[in-house]
């Protein structure tokens, strides 16, 4: 019997490139044991929760996603626990939340060495990795316990599952399986190969191509200067709905390639690690820095054997994927992996209500242009705290400069000798906000989000939105229901004050990841 894992992940050029492999033999002691299911974890980046056909999207060609749903758990109000690669994989991995596995943003080494991979080999199964991202990859840690593992940075989604199942060959056929298969594709820019069904979306395809030549500051794009990004929306939504439908296929090539080697009946645990704004609170082709359930929110299903089928709207989070495998698997409880997560099948096992509230927050706003944001760019490049008309920067090297968006909104002219009063100002409010770690905080329920967002004056503003009656997420509702928002507050407080109390350390970057992060927009 097979069990099945699924999520999405980013996508920028069409050819695979070999970066990564490690290459024990596939082997496993004493051959399958009662019980030892096969377990496939599919990936998926970028996969909006709201663009998949069983989740009411009218223009989605998703019928194997949407097959899979209609056999088993769908979680239409599932989360990650931050709207970036590498740390939700890592979630996912480990069924712990960023603060406790140690990459708290993309491309960040986790430092926990237990995963599901070192679980399920200690107890006899093969185990095979395959990437389509230099951002989820041994560079990460999160080749922990695989026996294979290669990265074929950006390769097509039907070229990575071509990969897998020719490593899943080499597994011996009486060899439970672990397979973790991490999709690239609906990453903008929004370019699904030629000979696949797609719009024409000229505008779109014009900034794609721009992008994918490196010849885009993104920043730009994702801030909607000059009106780039609403002039090309209608077209760009077309084209992310076709590289979904794209994928959509591959995983059906997958499936049904297993299936056809004998490993029938799979469980499946699909979900994404983050979603993609689509012009949400004025963030465009973009995820990460803002926690709106354009990203916040994604795709969770459960489907094989001993999993009832069923639709719900009860809170999910990436990270309760492993502690329902582990339960499913019949690992015993004092041999599990220390968890953030919940065991999602006791709802339908026992009727048990699960988590109740989903928390988490978001990465950090890396351009240091994109101002609406408090704290923006990086450590190691330009970074600044942007008021409500002056934005204070520093470089890597420390000099100091000011600059006026009023007049300059691109950051282009240095005023700090004409304005030294609000370059002090702002200098003073900077000290409780760190680089890379000053973020906007989450506490959501099944209907209602308590957002905290940074302040120049200090702490957080909260509002509360009902993302069910309010799926934009435009009206804050906190007077309307105090109760409700003072409770979510009391857990997000507690909740932050667990965060904090990590150490908040940036890790330098190598080239080679600095290169990948510019390949996928996330830095100039």
């Amino acid at each position: 019997m097979t069990w099945v894992l699924l999520l999405f992940s980013c996508q920028t050029e069409p050819a695979p490139t070999p970066v990564a492999s490690v290459q024990p033999a596939l082997t496993c002691p004493g051959g399958r044991q009662p019980g030892q299911h096969d377990v496939v974890l599919l990936t998926i980046d970028t996969l909006r929760a709201d663009r998949l056909g069983y989740a009411g999207h009218p223009a989605a060609q998703t019928p194997h996603l949407d097959s899979l749903a209609g056999r088993g758990q769908a979680y239409l109000e599932a989360t990650t626990p931050l709207p970036r690669t590498t740390p939700a994989l890592a979630s996912l991995l480990t069924g712990l939340q960023p603060h406790h596995h140690g990459a708290r943003e993309v491309g960040d080494k986790i430092t926990v060495k237990a995963t599901l991979a070192t679980q399920l080999q200690s107890r006899g199964w093969a185990t095979v990795g395959m990437s389509a991202m230099k951002v989820a990859s041994p560079d990460q840690g999160l080749d922990a316990g695989f026996q294979s593992f290669d990265v074929l940075h950006d390769a097509r989604a039907h070229d990575l599952t071509a990969a897998a199942l020719s490593r899943v060959d080499e597994v011996p056929a009486d060899c439970p399986l672990m397979l973790w298969i991490h999709y690239a594709d609906p990453h903008f820019p929004y370019l699904p190969p030629s000979d696949f069904p797609q719009p024409a979306a000229p505008a779109c395809r014009k900034l794609g191509e721009k992008a994918a030549a490196g010849k885009l500051r993104r920043y730009k794009l994702f801030s909607d200067l000059d009106g780039m990004a609403t002039g090309a929306l209608a077209g760009c939504s077309q084209l992310y709905d076709a590289e979904i439908a794209y994928t959509d296929t591959a995983v059906g090539a997958l499936l049904q390639g297993l299936s056809a080697r004998g490993r029938t009946d799979p469980l499946v645990v699909f979900t994404a690690d983050h979603g993609e704004n689509m012009g949400e609170w004025g963030l465009f082709f973009e995820h990460g820095p803002n926690v709106h359930d354009a990203s916040f929110r994604v795709p969770l299903v459960i489907a094989g054997p001993g999993v009832p089928a069923g639709r719900t709207e009860a809170v999910a989070r990436v990270e309760d994927a492993v502690p329902t495998l582990e339960s499913l698997l019949q690992i015993p409880a004092a041999s599990r992996l220390p968890s953030d997560g919940a065991d999602l099948s006791m709802r339908w096992r026992e009727g048990a209500p699960g988590p109740q509230v989903a928390l988490g927050e978001s990465g950090s706003a890396l351009h240091a242009r994109l101002t609406d944001y408090l704290v923006t760019g990086r450590k190691s490049r330009m970074h600044c705290i942007n008021g409500p008309r002056f934005s204070f920067c520093r470089s890597a090297k420390g000099k100091e400069s000011l600059y006026d968006r009023s007049s300059d909104p691109q950051l282009s002219t240095n005023v700090i000798t004409h304005h030294p009063a609000d370059a002090a100002r702002l200098k003073e409010a900077w000290t409780p906000w760190p680089v890379e770690r000053t973020r906007q905080r989450v506490a959501r329920t099944s209907q209602f989000s308590l957002v905290g967002r940074p302040q120049l004056s200090g702490g957080y503003a909260y509002a509360l939105y009902d993302h069910r009656m309010d799926p934009h997420m435009t009206a804050d509702i906190s007077t309307a229901h105090p109760e409700e928002a003072q409770r979510l507050q009391t857990a997000l407080v507690a909740w932050g004050a667990s965060v904090d109390g990590q150490q908040a350390t940036v890790e330098d970057r190598t080239e080679a990841l600095e290169e990948a992060l510019r390949s996928l927009g996330y830095v100039e």
